[in-house]
């Protein structure tokens, strides 16, 4: 059995006493009062990590899990398609196992005053019993809500390839040898709860009216119910592989995801590494785009 260091320090009292952290083995959260803010669930037999639920500021909670028609969605969550052609997406119904193997090797937990809370994730990616054809170093870093409720995960990963060249592949588009209509999604993802169906898409360029449209960010948002309203919006760095990606959304789930192997696939030669940077940030309100902009800018500052 894998070993997984674990480091949690209390958080002591901060300007909000109403705010608390809650821990279980396989888990993270904050909560305010009885309600959740944010869960991370980091199960080491369970494959990949997760945050579910998330609210922000007095909202319902904004993500899906394990939804019937695709029971392998994990509220906000990573997961590669096609490893070296092996599958590492769609999981068994019954077993929750995919052909290929998203084991999580190491954690390291940290939270404490402030309401910050920090992640450092080692992932192995293999076909059962066969060594890792590709690894992954992750560093989640949750901020503390500012006083409107909102708050960010800034997210990086690195991957590095094995003794042997990956390839990194999806479902192929449409225009592409066996392309269907829904091809080009892999990386990160959001599924969303289903009561958000009526809530909007816009980026930093324009109007949303295709997937596979790229753009620097891409935020969704809309009405929460009793008069209020919440936006999600995620920032791609200028340091992240293929920026800036094509994003891929799907309105009816709804679903969005920066695809980074939408227009083709890509080949990881050894030993040699990609990575991904978002800022994932939930707040209550509409989001005004000249405001989102901003953000980007001053996130795409960042080293």
């Amino acid at each position: 059995m894998t070993s997984i260091p674990l480091l949690f320090v209390a958080a002591a009292l901060g300007a909000e006493p109403d705010l608390a952290w809650k821990q279980t083995p396989d888990s993270l959260a904050l909560t305010r009062g009885d309600r959740v803010v944010w869960q991370f669930n980091y199960k080491t037999d369970g494959g990949k990590p997760y945050f579910h639920p998330i609210t922000v500021a007095d909202s319902p909670v904004l993500t899906d899990f394990r939804p019937a028609d695709h029971p392998w969605h994990r509220a906000l969550w990573f997961s590669w398609k096609y490893l070296n052609g092996v599958l590492y997406w769609e999981e068994d119904r019954k077993t929750g196992k995919a052909p290929g193997e998203t084991e999580l090797t190491h954690i390291k937990v940290s939270a404490g005053d402030g309401h910050a809370a920090k992640f450092a994730l080692a992932l192995s990616y293999h076909p059962p019993g066969k060594p890792a054809v590709l690894t992954e170093k992750r560093t989640l870093q949750v901020s503390p809500p500012a006083g409107d409720g909102s708050y960010f995960i800034d997210w990086l990963s690195v991957f590095i390839a094995g003794d042997a060249d990956v390839l990194l592949d999806r479902t192929p588009i449409l225009g592409q040898a066996n392309g269907v209509a829904y091809g080009g999604y892999a990386g990160l993802s959001l599924r969303l709860a289903p009561a958000l169906r009526g809530w909007q898409f816009t980026d930093s360029e324009g109007p949303v009216n295709k997937v596979w449209k790229e753009a620097r960010w891409m935020s969704f948002g809309g009405p929460t119910g009793k008069g209020a309203s919440a936006s999600i919006i995620v920032l791609d760095h200028p340091k992240s592989f293929r920026h800036p990606t094509p994003w891929y959304l799907i309105g009816s789930m709804p679903y969005f995801s920066p695809a980074v192997l939408y227009r083709e696939p890509y080949t990881l030669p050894a030993r040699k590494s990609i990575l991904l940077k978002y800022r994932i940030v939930f707040r209550p309100g509409p989001a005004d785009r000249d405001a989102t902009e901003r953000q980007w800018q001053q996130f795409a500052k960042q080293e």
